[in-house]
């Protein structure tokens, strides 16, 4: 901002050089003349009253017709000057204003900042024609101030107002006649002999929200001071002020609201001892607002069931504060929004599926922006427990039943359980939790029951049963399911190996038949251990006992055989022997050391063994 101020000459406060312009051309008569002199001697008289000469300023006095003449130069002597206004004899030729004025301009010299410099031309007539009296008036006025005195008709008011600095009353004069100079003696001297401002002052009081700028405010008059300083304004101060152009300048900063044109200063007050008074014109700046930056951050992924937060602390805006927060967007079957008029909201997802969330923001100028991100809820697999497997071995053409029951975070999700029962036997129904499912089987066997949730967008859990045996109870045979504590040492490709061991078996002879037939299975999860039967070679059974034998594979690889010992007792007991047929070389053995027909030691931990008589 910048605040100008052209200070007028101060006789008082500033030395001031008057120069008094005077017409001794033909057209005045003696008389005329005389009272032309005694006028300039009264201007002199009464500017020295004023302080003109007591302030260190000079009088110099300029007579002209055709040509112009020194009457007196410029002079600090009040005395000297009015003595040789007095003994100044007349010219009496043709009026030649531009000589006149280009007189006082060399008298002046060039332009003195320090210095007020004033003119006065008192002229009974227009100039000769073809005078350049506009380009010296020019001249002159660029550097002093200059006061025309027009004395009669023969001079018209253009005259005047070419000569001066500036048209109207403030710096033109006119009277009847030379014998009426004197009316004006009060007038021009009080034009003349400014009182100057002493202790000036400009309070500078800006309008909200503007703000001063710390270290803003300079001036560019020497002795200037600079006070008061708040983020409100300022005050400039100075011991005077004369013919001087002051120029304060300082920059003031918008933050927030409101936009549009807005004045800058609440008040400008200029003081001064004189009492003058200054009016500054209104400095109106029109702000631009800028609309806030919506950040609705990256884009997030949450498995259904589970919640996210959307983190929109990120938008902000540069000429102000954001006031509102506003999200949207979550559609119904996929997620739903909570806390939507925070900076942060929570997404909680429903069902698998994508959301454009939109956050809109509003700052303290009403103005909004939209950010959008993209919420992926992404589906989370049904998670099965089976609560009830068959352990004992079943007859042929009874029920086998399972149960158990699932969870799945996804509260929309649909579900269907696929049983596959071992025998090439598949049901599928929709279920909800619990589930449960039965199943005859037409033949004796061991069995695997695989039991599988799944929810309608594919995720699915399965959980399996393990060896379910069926036997035919028309015959003697042996039958058994359920699992062991497989003991350290008898697995040896890790002896380390211990935990769980799954069994299930069947084994028979048929009427007529020298082989029995039969099936066995035996998992051992820990040593990734997985044996299946092709044939059973022999049986024997005796009393509580059963011990069968034959041949294998291991994890789908064929060469091996096996020997299975089961006692019928409280508790069951069990054994397993596997081995490589070609080389003997162990394979499983959970009672090392043991012979071939010693009794098993290792009671099951679940399930039992049966043994059937014919």
């Amino acid at each position: 901002m910048t605040l100008a101020l052209d200070g007028e000459s101060s006789t008082q406060s500033t030395p001031t050089d008057l120069v008094l312009v005077l017409d001794e051309s033909g057209s005045i008569n003696d008389t005329e003349f005389d009272q032309l002199t005694s006028f300039a001697d009264s201007v002199v008289a009464a500017v020295a009253d004023d302080g003109l000469f007591a302030n260190g300023g000079r009088v110099g006095v300029v007579g002209f017709s055709d040509t112009a003449e020194n009457v007196s130069a410029l002079s600090d002597s009040e005395a000297a000057v009015r003595s040789a206004i007095v003994n100044n004899p007349q010219l009496r030729a043709s009026t030649c204003i531009s000589c006149g004025l280009n007189q006082a301009g060399s008298m002046l010299g060039a332009d003195d900042p320090q210095r007020n410099q004033v003119v006065i031309v008192i002229t009974d007539g227009n100039a000769n024609p073809g005078d350049p009296t506009g380009a010296a008036a020019t001249a002159l006025q660029g550097k002093a101030t200059v006061f025309a005195v027009g004395v009669g008709d023969g001079v018209s008011q253009a005259t005047l107002e070419t000569i001066a600095s500036g048209a109207g009353p403030d710096n033109t004069f006119s009277v009847g006649g030379f014998d009426d100079l004197a009316d004006l003696l009060e007038e021009l001297v009080s034009a003349v002999s400014v009182p100057g401002a002493t202790h000036p002052s400009i309070a500078v009081t800006l309008a909200a929200p503007w703000t001063l700028v710390p270290g803003s405010v300079t001036a560019n008059l020497a002795g200037s001071s600079i006070g008061g300083v708040t983020p409100d304004g300022f005050t400039w101060s100075r011991a005077n002020l004369g013919d001087e152009n002051l120029v304060i300048t300082y920059q003031v900063k918008h933050v927030g609201a409101p936009c549009g044109p807005l004045g800058v200063n609440s008040s400008v007050v200029y003081h001064d001892d004189e009492n003058a008074a200054v009016a500054f014109p209104p400095v109106v700046v029109t702000v631009t607002c800028v609309p806030p930056v919506a950040d609705a951050g990256p884009d997030k992924s949450v498995a259904e069931g589970s919640s996210v937060t959307l983190d929109g602390s990120g938008s902000h805006d540069t000429d102000g504060v954001i006031t509102s927060y506003a999200w949207s967007g979550a559609q119904a079957g996929v997620g739903a929004l909570s806390d939507t008029s925070s900076a942060v909201a929570t997404y909680a997802g429903l069902d698998d599926g994508a959301d454009a969330v939109t956050l809109t923001v509003t700052d303290d100028n009403g103005l909004t922006d939209d950010d959008s991100t993209t919420v992926t809820v992404q589906n989370v697999a049904p998670s099965l427990a089976l609560t009830s497997c068959p352990v004992a071995p079943n007859a042929v053409g009874t029920d086998v039943s399972i149960a158990g029951s699932f969870t799945d975070p996804g509260t929309l999700d649909t579900h269907e359980m696929k049983v596959a029962w071992g025998d090439g036997t598949t049901s599928v129904s929709p279920v909800t939790s619990p589930v449960n499912a039965s199943h005859q089987y037409t033949a004796a066997g061991i069995y695997d029951i695989a039991v599988t949730v799944t929810d309608d967008d594919g995720g699915s859990d399965t959980k399996n049963c393990g060896f379910v045996v069926v036997y035919d109870p028309d015959g003697g045979f042996v039958t058994g399911g359920g699992w062991i504590d497989s003991p350290a040492g008898a697995y040896p490709a890790d002896p380390s190996a211990t935990g769980r061991a799954n069994f299930g078996f069947v084994s028979k002879y048929k009427n007529g038949a020298s082989v029995p037939t039969g099936s066995t299975e035996f998992q051992f999860k820990a040593g990734s251990l997985n044996f299946h039967s092709q044939d059973h070679q022999w049986l024997v059974v005796a009393g509580n006992k059963a011990t069968f034998k034959g041949t294998g594979t291991v994890n789908g690889t064929a060469g091996y055989s096996f020997m299975l010992t089961a006692t019928d007792g409280s508790p069951d007991r069990f054994r397993m022997k596997i081995w490589k047929t070609a080389d003997d070389t162990p394979v499983y053995d959970n009672q090392v050391g043991a012979g071939d027909t010693a009794d098993p030691t290792t009671a099951l931990s679940g399930g039992n063994i049966v043994i059937h008589k014919g």
